[in-house]
């Protein structure tokens, strides 16, 4: 049974998002062996919470399993970020096409207040510019969570909401690779842009190239 702590929430789901955020920012890196000692460290917890982290990770695609090595880190590969690009376009595409059709006025000051946010502060760290500040991440996520809010399908919002995770770790190292050569604030902009102006095709089309963009950046890398 799973361990409980105050407010509902449990220790599994602390370690999962102490393992994920790992993942997320290269702390541990791509085909790395997870020890359990090591993560109980890294978690404060014990081994439990930390397996059935692992477990949930596994089933989302972030780490794996083999019967003879025990848990490592997903490794990266450019057959599995041209599906996630095109399962995202096709899925996140169309739900940003429903909320452009279906919102409200609510959702428009979703959709300003979440950009407003996001534009306030760099993208960029100033120690590191070719790593990305976590609350900068933070409100881009919740930007493009307010673009596709009001799609009407909660089915569709969480399979949206698990391809963005997956596709976290590619659109990390593109910015690695790539520092600031490329205007995402741009991008942003436009999308809002058009998701307000009622253009649902042309939204939804500016946010398949928004995905296709970071794809296109990689190309190369895997290609080496």
């Amino acid at each position: 049974m799973e361990q409980k702590k105050v407010g509902g929430r449990t220790l599994a789901g602390d370690a999962y998002e102490a393992i994920r955020q790992a993942i997320r920012t290269g702390a541990v890196k791509p085909g790395d062996r997870l020890r359990f000692a090591d993560l109980q460290a890294l978690c404060g917890m014990s081994v439990t919470p930390v397996r059935e982290a692992l477990a949930r990770l596994t089933a989302e695609g972030f780490t794996v399993l083999d019967d003879h090595r025990g848990y490592s880190v997903a490794r990266l590969s450019l057959e599995e970020l041209r599906d996630i690009t095109a399962t995202r376009q096709l899925c996140e595409g169309e739900a940003l096409r429903f909320s452009v059709l279906r919102g409200d006025a609510d959702w428009e000051g979703r959709v300003i207040a979440a950009h407003h946010l996001m534009a306030r502060i760099p993208q960029a760290r100033e120690d590191i510019p070719s790593a990305m500040r976590e609350d900068w991440e933070a409100r881009h996520a919740a930007f493009h969570a307010a673009l596709i809010s009001a799609c009407g399908s909660p089915a569709l919002l969480e399979i949206c909401e698990k391809l963005f995770s997956r596709a976290d770790r590619y659109r990390r190292l593109s910015v690695s690779l790539l520092g600031t050569a490329r205007d995402v604030a741009g991008e942003h902009r436009r999308l809002m842009e058009l998701a307000l102006a009622r253009d649902a095709e042309g939204a939804a089309a500016a946010l398949r190239d928004h995905y296709g963009r970071t794809a296109a950046a990689l190309e190369g890398f895997f290609a080496v």
